[in-house]
């Protein structure tokens, strides 16, 4: 009942972008979808989809597989041709599982620049599969040159039966490429997310996860309950994790499941592609490159947070000021003394003090902080 009212609510106020799927689902319900958005995808959605045809069979009863093909009205030729292409040759394809293709590239069903981009694709592809969904339905998000191990949906299920969670993420490796610079690039670019994931997740924030759209999981209840994944044409998977990790614990497997490209793409800012597409621009992960000094300021902030949950603000300012002025200043421009004061009227434990303050200070606000010791 409760995931009904959800669900119509989230129905009524949130599913606003549509596309045309070739056909209509089997069933009336699924226990698992893998949404893919594919955006010029035609050389390579093959691996994708083979990858999944790989997977235990007993899961194909209860699996929808929801290719969104996608471009803007502006964008070139060539691209539109590419997914007119993949569109034709998917709709014939003969699957174990069950396929089904939304057109979101054609001038009838193509979005504004403004709008079309890869979370808009991701939404449309999550949005399609809630009417076919129940509550616990698992959603899993992949990209359209993804390879999966062939353990993949039999891995995660069973970690589902035991942990029961809301949110996973699974462990990733990107596919090796014949060029040796960019297999060196990847694998530090891969390894300085991992690390900083990991010390984020040492402070005791629940924000110490790698954001890579590939690599999540949630249930149809979460996905609705969050408002569902924003339309957004860069870092979509950033923001929906986010949201997802204010609902409830991610769950985070360990298990290397999957194998994201390494193409070299810039498609959007700050992207693996765009990254390695600037590979020569020295230094390639600037950005990423924190100091100790940051995280042990971080762990600093969580530990006193921990310890004077029940303590004034005026306290809360002279231990951050006598630690470094500079954590201080950032918490003000973030208007963290209204913030803090409003979430102590409203509590009585500690707990609910630090889940409403890890609500407050979110993975961007992390990040920012983090950014400052660069």
């Amino acid at each position: 009942m409760f995931y009904h009212k959800t669900f119509i609510k989230y129905k009524k106020n949130k599913i606003n972008f549509y596309g045309l799927p070739n056909t209509y689902p089997h069933n009336k319900q699924y226990d698992f979808f893998i949404i893919i958005p594919a955006y010029s995808e035609n050389d390579y959605i093959d691996q994708t989809l083979s990858s999944i045809n790989q997977q235990n069979q007993t899961f194909f009863n209860q699996l929808l597989v929801v290719v969104v093909i996608n471009n803007s009205l502006s964008d070139h030729d060539n691209i539109k041709e590419n997914n007119l292409i993949t569109y034709n040759r998917l709709i014939q394809s003969k699957y174990c599982f069950e396929l089904i293709v939304i057109d979101s590239f054609s001038m009838e069903c193509a979005y504004d620049a403004k709008l079309a981009g890869v979370g808009l694709a991701r939404k449309i592809g999550m949005d399609f599969c809630i009417s076919y969904s129940h509550y616990d339905s698992l959603y899993f998000s992949l990209d359209a040159d993804t390879i999966i191990e062939s353990n993949y949906l039999t891995f995660i299920y069973e970690k589902y039966k035991k942990h029961s969670f809301k949110t996973a993420i699974v462990n990733f490796s990107h596919q090796p490429t014949n060029d040796k610079i960019i297999n060196v690039a990847i694998n530090k670019y891969e390894l300085l997310l991992k690390q900083i994931a990991k010390k984020i997740q040492k402070t005791g924030s629940p924000y110490g996860y790698v954001s890579m759209g590939s690599t999540i999981i949630c249930t149809a209840l979460a996905y609705v309950s969050v408002g569902g994944i924003d339309p957004k044409k860069a870092t979509e998977d950033f923001y929906f994790l986010q949201k997802l990790a204010k609902y409830d614990f991610i769950y985070q497997i360990s298990q290397i499941l999957v194998h994201p490209s390494s193409r070299q793409e810039q498609r959007v800012y700050l992207g693996t592609g765009y990254r390695l597409k600037n590979i020569n621009n020295n230094p390639l992960f600037k950005d990423l490159q924190f100091s100790n000094q940051a995280f042990e300021d971080l762990q600093f902030i969580y530990d006193s947070i921990n310890k004077h949950w029940d303590c004034s603000i005026f306290f809360i300012k002279s231990n951050f000021l006598e630690y470094n002025e500079k954590i201080w200043d950032y918490f003000i421009e973030n208007n963290f003394e209204n913030i803090f004061n409003k979430i102590q009227k409203n509590i009585n434990t500690q707990e609910q003090l630090i889940n409403q303050f890890n609500y407050w200070f979110d993975s961007l606000k992390i990040y920012k902080f983090l950014k400052m010791y660069i």
